[in-house]
């Protein structure tokens, strides 16, 4: 299994195609598991199980992501930081284009 962001329900083809790859269900319990729970997290826990995300949602999420960034930093070797940091920075910088249409919802898990 992988954690994987999608629009749910898309309207176009942009929204058809939209899909940003988090990590494997490991990778994902292994590196991001530690740091969510050390920060005590509460949006990007439920990335694992399942999460609809709205636009007013959005800088909750991005603020919890710049969280596990800084935390990988002090707390991953260099591959594993080198691979979560990639794709935090995917997440945060292709994330908000997933809302330019005012209902749109991305599920994350």
């Amino acid at each position: 299994m992988s954690v994987l962001a999608f629009i749910l329900e898309p309207t176009d083809e942009f929204e058809q195609e939209f899909s940003i790859p988090v990590a494997s269900e490991s990778f994902f319990n292994e590196c991001w598991g530690p740091a969510i729970k050390a920060l005590q997290l509460k949006w990007v826990e439920h990335f694992s199980w399942g999460i609809d995300v709205r636009k007013e949602d959005l800088d909750k999420v991005i603020n919890e992501l710049l969280q596990i960034r800084e935390w990988s930093l002090l707390n991953l070797m260099e591959a594993k930081q080198e691979h979560i940091l990639y794709r935090i920075d995917l997440l945060i910088s292709k994330l908000p284009a997933a809302f330019r249409r005012e209902n749109a919802v991305v599920f994350i898990g």
